[in-house]
């Protein structure tokens, strides 16, 4: 039985998971917190809440995400979870969607917040960076590991709305060959991200900081192609509880399974602890210094 740790829960499943962090099985007596197995999956029980993205969520809860030609994943009480891959499919692309979708499906049926972010190890805090997919989080991220910090996660990010403490996730981030090269990354050890052209895992196993970290800041990175120069702007706090909650990861998730203001209220909590920015950053990254910079300015670093 392998056991890894991932975004404060203990895993527990017969198929080693490279991208995941390991860890020592639970105590004599107790249970890992999440268990993963392959077997068929069932579908959900109807009346459907939701059918979105092949993303089902049953009446009860239960959850199918499907991807064709690829895996059936079903998620039960965000404790249990059953993979079928489809017939010549490799574990390396299932797990594009069991740590991407997956994990935000275990997280919002725990009634947890997840960000869409990456975060990095400041001192002994924590930065995130929260923004839309393409935004540049994974390339930020991977700058600032560059700079000798530290990566807390990447894409699904648990953080705690009342403490703003983060949990790690894994020690792995995707980024595009523009980015790889722009950051002159290499390609050892590296897998493609599911049948994306030009996408890879890139481990960073070594910088990886597996320890809980309280968030000091929070930035939304924004590109914009008529922006000439970086721009760094903080919110006030009702409008950055609006960006928490738009920038949480698959929020139509947390509204099939708790209601739509489950989300708004954690969001309007963690604005009230931790301090939100906005860095509008230009079309390209020929500004990344600078705004590398601004990061390091917030957070002392």
């Amino acid at each position: 039985m392998h056991h890894y740790r991932i975004s404060g829960w203990t895993l527990a499943t017969e198929i080693p998971l490279p991208h995941l962090f390991p860890c020592s099985a639970p105590a004599v007596g107790a249970v890992a917190d999440i268990t993963l197995r392959q077997g068929p999956v069932p579908p959900p029980p109807v009346p459907l809440r939701l059918d979105r993205d092949g993303i089902q969520v049953g009446a009860d809860g239960r959850t199918v995400i499907d991807i064709p030609d690829c895996v059936r994943i079903g998620l039960t009480g965000g404790r249990d979870i059953i993979v079928d891959p489809a017939p010549g499919v490799l574990w390396p692309e299932i797990q594009t969607w069991l740590l991407g979708p997956g994990l935000g499906v275990i997280c919002h049926q725990r009634g947890v917040l997840p960000l869409h972010a990456c975060a990095i190890r400041t001192g002994n805090g924590g930065l995130a960076i929260v923004g839309n997919s393409g935004a540049g989080k994974s390339t930020m991220a991977t700058a600032l590991v560059q700079r000798g910090h530290r990566l807390l996660g990447d894409d699904v990010l648990v953080v705690d709305p009342d403490t703003g403490l983060a949990q790690p996730c894994f020690p792995v981030v995707k980024l595009w060959d523009s980015s790889r090269s722009a950051l002159d990354i290499g390609q050892e050890g590296q897998q493609p991200v599911g049948r994306k052209a030009g996408k890879w895992h890139v481990p960073m196993l070594a910088a990886f900081d597996p320890v809980p970290r309280p968030l000091s800041t929070i930035v939304h990175l924004r590109p914009d192609p008529a922006a000439r120069r970086p721009v760094l702007t903080r919110w006030p706090r009702p409008h950055a509880a609006a960006v928490l909650d738009a920038m949480t990861y698959r929020a139509y998730l947390a509204d099939a399974l708790h209601g739509r203001g489950h989300v708004l209220s954690a969001a309007t909590r963690l604005a009230a602890h931790v301090p939100v920015w906005e860095l509008v950053r230009t079309a390209d990254f020929a500004d990344l210094g600078e705004m590398l910079d601004m990061l390091e300015g917030l957070v002392g670093a």
